[in-house]
């Protein structure tokens, strides 16, 4: 059953001319069956009223609830009001109510309703999907084909007798019967603050890990962006098939990936601070690195590590490296924000902070990158060419970091702000992050 989901592409060039063509079908065919003979002032009044079903439903998420500080988009909310649309058109009765309505007449009306209904959902969903160029395919978006297993459940083994001083590629020969793909595993990384609960963490290991005498390997600490999860970076970024190509370049070498959870909840957005959400700065910069030298084999020298995340996830990963500079010294920042953020940076300092500007800006990268010198830290800066809200924050937070004297470069990829850049980042950049963190040289 996987095989066959996993052919149903998702992202290919005429998904999104499908979907617009399906709900135009759906809403035709229902203004022809349904709505055609209702006087053109209630027609009017349907497209209204779908419309406010939209608005509203804008209000309620991105105005009074925001889960998400940029919102979720107008784009979504446009397909909100072209459910409603269809939802409307089901439900109106197109005259006055018959005496004799067979049952299978009713029936047939109902089945042809939920059709509808079901058709433009479809269709809404094929749409969003592609315009956040999320899953490539059906099984991804399903969750299915990441194959998993416990931390525990790989084998302990003898790691080399310490790091050769050259690049590792030079000095390793792959073991006979070495895995030809790397392995993703479940852990949970617990916070030391109790007011903040992780989800669980995934951890990809490379061929190279999983044989009886490992080498020491360098370490990507890799966050994901708000709304969203950690296993977002297996399902929609591709993680396993771009490192798994690398590693089989590079005789099972790649660095170990430790994909953390720094929200708590897919809505959740603690600002990767110590603040009102829980401790999560100690989490990142102190609780994971703590877990990783306990329960996993790789090189212990913090040069070796990088740290990078996307959107929400690149702020915090930013954020981490400003805080703490000799933790991470290489990073990856993909279509970040300018500033951790609530909406506006008043409500920021109010709600996150308490008021307290200098709490503020001791986590604000921006504040710090203009305060501190970070001569020996390397990043790249990612985004999408369409991106046009990241973006220039992008270039802003690029230009502050080459003034602090970090050693950073921009890349563009084709889109927007979605998973079609990230993971085309990170399939482009994981050879970048070999030659920094001393796997090739």
């Amino acid at each position: 059953m996987n095989e066959l989901f996993a052919a149903v592409p998702l992202l290919a060039p005429w998904v999104l001319p499908v979907a617009y063509a399906l709900a135009a079908v759906v809403v035709g065919l229902l203004w022809l069956t349904r709505t055609r003979r209702l006087t053109w002032p209630r027609q009017v009044a349907l497209v209204i009223a779908a419309g406010a079903v939209g608005v509203l439903a804008w209000l309620a998420v991105d105005v009074w609830w925001h889960p998400v500080a940029d919102g979720i988009g107008r784009y979504v909310w446009a397909w909100v009001a072209v459910i409603a649309l269809v939802v409307l058109q089901v439900v109106t009765r197109r005259g006055p109510r018959r005496a004799r309505f067979s049952l299978g007449r009713r029936a047939g009306a109902v089945g042809a309703g939920l059709a509808a209904t079901i058709g433009v959902l479809v269709a809404a969903l094929l749409a969003v999907n592609a315009h956040f160029g999320a899953y490539p395919t059906l099984s991804a978006a399903l969750g299915l084909g990441i194959e998993t297993t416990t931390l525990d459940a790989v084998a302990t083994a003898d790691p080399a007798n310490g790091r050769p001083a050259g690049p590792l590629v030079d000095s390793w020969t792959p073991p006979l019967g070495m895995p030809a793909a790397g392995q993703i595993v479940t852990a949970d990384i617990p916070a030391s603050d109790p007011n903040f609960t992780p989800r669980t963490a995934y951890v990809y290991l490379p061929p190279a890990y999983l044989t009886e005498s490992r080498p020491v390997l360098p370490v990507l600490v890799l966050l994901s962006g708000q709304p969203g999860e950690p296993r977002d970076w297996l399902t929609a970024g591709s993680l396993q098939k771009s490192v798994d190509a690398y590693a089989q370049a590079h005789d099972g070498l790649a660095p170990v990936i430790v994909i953390p959870d720094p929200l708590g909840a897919s809505t959740a957005n603690p600002l990767c601070s110590d603040a009102y959400q829980g401790n999560v700065a100690t989490y990142v910069q102190t609780d994971v690195p703590a877990w990783i030298d306990r329960n996993l084999q790789v090189d212990p020298d913090r040069n070796r590590w990088a740290i990078a995340g996307l959107s929400n996830g690149a702020t915090c990963a930013l954020q981490v490296v400003t805080r703490a500079p000799t933790l991470f010294r290489t990073f990856l920042s993909m279509s970040g924000e300018a500033h951790p953020t609530l909406g506006s940076e008043e409500a920021t300092i109010e709600q996150a902070f308490g008021g307290d500007q200098a709490a503020y800006a001791a986590n604000d990268p921006l504040s710090l990158l203009a305060k501190n010198r970070y001569e020996g830290i390397t990043g790249l800066f990612s985004v999408g060419a369409d991106d046009a809200e990241y973006r220039p924050q992008m270039e802003q937070v690029e230009a502050a970091a080459a003034a602090s004297g970090m050693t950073v470069e921009t890349r563009t990829y084709p889109g927007g702000h979605g998973w079609n850049v990230w993971s085309a980042a990170l399939a482009d950049q994981v050879g970048w992050l070999g030659d920094r963190l001393g796997i090739t040289a």
